[in-house]
């Protein structure tokens, strides 16, 4: 991950995330965070797999030191 991520964004987009039942909401949020991170591709697709919803997942956490 690189040095200059913005954690306040991050921890944003995993909230709003984890608050939500809508899936491509969700998709959405997760997609943002993880290019945040420089975790998964950025490249429009925000139909996020399950393996790429966990990637950004187990990335924040370890970002926000919420393990």
């Amino acid at each position: 991950m690189p040095e200059d991520i913005n954690k306040s964004y991050v921890e944003r987009y995993i909230n709003r995330a984890n608050a939500t039942d809508n899936e491509a909401e969700k998709n959405n949020c997760l997609y943002r965070a993880g290019t945040q991170m420089e975790v998964i591709e950025c490249n429009g697709n925000d139909k996020l797999t399950s393996d790429q919803q966990q990637t950004v997942l187990n990335a924040a956490s370890q970002l926000l030191g919420k393990k």
